[in-house]
């Protein structure tokens, strides 16, 4: 774990602290008064308290269970890194451990690897496991946007428009939403994916890449989209089309975890519920929260916020985004499967049925 994770871990301490250094004063206090009638009703005031606070907070209860989480440290799993800076899943009984990645295709492979528990990823990372037969579930969608992608050009390589991108270097991360969001930024200008040079590159090398003109253009997240575009400043231009495209964050687990821990997903879904209120009341805090803990730019945050749904649900567009985007991978040849798989089989329902009833908006 990092310095910097662990100061976070440190931070979400504090109340921790607090309840210490009250407990001490309370125990001077009886030494101070030490008769009968004192320690009885002092003792009263202490189960009162105990009382109250099981009735308003019922699963901070107990020994923590420990889960670890495999964040994407993007712009993207708000709910989740407000829920761990606000220590949400501590107070619903979890101990959570989080392990950040550039993008979510990396988070998702650490649950597939069974290095996490659960996983912070957007739609289409989870669509190219399925097709592969990997057996995991969706247990919540917590953000939604039509502004997650874009694509930023040079223009001393004689790129002005779109259609300019033909025969260039355009690097996109494979597998991902900035993959699906070329092909469909393409398409609406009616150029085929066959007329530009694909490089696969992660993410988090493409700004460098096109700053040294290793490559012309790269399709990716705003997460890298925005320090691109500035450092290549005049050089560069920027394509973007919100009305194409409306990805999806996700949370993700194996079907085994989610068979054997019921009751960690409930809990890990109420705190996400928690960041959710949080979000909509403290925006400002939030962003900052957010801003530390991914070391994403608070900048970016704020262009996106008013164009961004952070809403702990499961939606019918959800499985109209996977079935489209499996149409997508399988007429490109992306994937070896033949048919779209029926993404029913792929949604935990349950978890969010028990938390937040009136979210779950699939038909079934």
């Amino acid at each position: 774990m990092t310095a910097r994770q662990e100061g976070f871990r440190t931070s979400l301490n504090v109340s921790d602290m607090s309840a210490m250094n009250l407990d001490n004063k309370r125990y001077l206090w009886i030494a101070r008064y030490p008769n009968r009638l004192t320690l009885v009703l002092f003792a009263l005031a202490i189960c009162f308290g105990l009382f109250d606070c099981t009735r308003t907070d019922p699963n901070s209860a107990g020994p923590l269970e420990k889960v670890t989480i495999a964040y994407a440290a993007t712009t993207d799993a708000v709910l989740a890194d407000v829920a761990q800076v606000q220590g949400f899943y501590k107070q619903e009984g979890l101990d959570a451990t989080p392990r950040l990645h550039p993008y979510g295709k990396l988070a998702l492979q650490e649950v597939l690897e069974g290095r996490a528990d659960f996983a912070t990823v957007a739609e289409t990372p989870v669509m190219f496991a399925i097709l592969k037969g990997t057996k995991i579930s969706i247990i919540a969608t917590i953000e939604s946007s039509r502004r997650g992608n874009a694509i930023i050009a040079r223009k001393d390589r004689g790129i002005h428009v779109l259609s300019d991108l033909r025969r260039k270097k355009v690097a996109v991360t494979k597998g991902t939403t900035s993959d699906y969001f070329l092909d469909a930024i393409l398409a609406v200008n009616g150029i085929a994916r066959e007329e530009i040079q694909i490089v696969d590159m992660s993410a988090d090398e493409m700004t460098a890449a096109l700053e040294k003109g290793d490559i012309d253009a790269v399709s990716t997240f705003n997460t890298y989209a925005y320090p691109a575009q500035r450092r290549i400043g005049q050089r560069g231009i920027t394509f973007d089309d919100k009305n194409i495209y409306t990805f999806t964050f996700n949370v993700v687990a194996t079907q085994k975890f989610i068979e054997q821990n019921p009751e960690k997903v409930r809990k890990m879904l109420r705190a996400l519920v928690k960041a959710e209120e949080f979000v909509r009341q403290n925006p400002a805090d939030a962003q900052i929260d957010v801003a530390a803990f991914s070391s994403v730019d608070i900048a970016v945050l704020r262009d996106i916020w008013n164009e961004t749904s952070f809403t702990v649900s499961l939606d019918q567009s959800l499985v109209l985004a996977l079935e489209d985007e499996s149409r997508w991978a399988i007429h490109n040849r992306l994937t070896g499967a033949k048919n779209v798989p029926n993404y029913l089989n792929f949604i935990y329902f349950d978890g969010l049925k028990a938390v937040k009833p009136d979210a779950v908006r699939i038909l079934r």
